[in-house]
């Protein structure tokens, strides 16, 4: 059974070196100097904007500045997403070329690596299926969003899932056009998700999915998961984009 590291590394407070080390995982992961890595992590009040995406057409700032919401940018496509204590994260990487993702399909890429998000939800009780391109939703509301890259020599795959984050501030810092509302035949972005908790009618933390996630990933995958830390290289690739990248406005708001 193959083994992949676990890594439970977070800057709750520091979405600026979040993203940092989102990106020196899989940099180290291409050139074999990590192992195929799992990560779970948090972010507080943050928008998490797509590589390509306008912040000034993206983000409501004066409402980030009435919630204390920060905006960074992360190194994939997609679209803005919302962060906080009730939202948990995670990211995979694996070397190019493994046999779960053997083909450059980045569309392939989110079905398989979504799987064991899919499964890990299951598990917990949530009626969760994949729903391309990049989605987990229930019921029709999407619980989660994924993005990711095959670059570097990996294929990496993240996303977040809603657990109990408070979908009232994520409908007012982020500018939902109003067309794509209207082809959801919603009225606003609070009617498009749900959560983890309003699924299951109780209480659950993001540990609770994070564990599910774990069994999830190892079932779906045939993996064993162990516990790890990032290396040395990893840790100062991670700071060197934090200096260099993560934490200018240049990147995270004019790009």
């Amino acid at each position: 059974m193959e083994t992949w590291r676990l890594v439970d590394l977070e800057y709750r407070d520091d979405p600026f070196m979040n993203m940092s080390v989102e990106e020196a995982i899989p940099r180290a992961v291409g050139e074999g100097k990590a192992p195929n890595t799992v990560r779970f992590w948090h972010n507080s009040n943050t928008i998490v904007l797509g590589c390509f995406q306008s912040a000034a057409l993206e983000v409501n700032f004066d409402a980030c500045k009435e919630t204390g919401t920060t905006v960074v940018r992360r190194f994939t496509g997609g679209g803005a997403v919302y962060h906080d204590a009730g939202n948990l994260n995670y990211a995979i990487s694996l070397r190019k070329g493994h046999p779960l993702v053997p083909d450059m399909d980045l569309q392939l890429v989110f079905q398989r690596l979504s799987q064991g998000a899919v499964e890990g939800l299951r598990g917990l009780g949530v009626n969760a299926e994949f729903q391309p391109i990049n989605d987990i939703q229930v019921e029709g509301k999407k619980v989660s969003g994924a993005a990711g890259s095959i670059r570097w020599g990996t294929v990496f795959h993240h996303g977040c899932i809603l657990v109990a984050s408070d979908l009232s501030i994520l409908g007012r810092v982020l500018n939902v056009p109003q067309v794509k509302l209207a082809d959801r035949h919603v009225a606003s972005v609070q009617k498009r998700v749900t959560t983890v908790r309003d699924e299951l009618g109780k209480d659950v933390t993001t540990r609770n999915v994070r564990d599910g996630m774990v069994r999830g990933i190892e079932s779906s995958y045939s993996v064993r998961l162990e516990e790890g830390t990032l290396t040395k290289t990893e840790l100062s690739t991670a700071n060197e984009l934090y200096d260099t990248k993560y934490s200018k406005s240049a990147w995270n708001l004019e790009k």
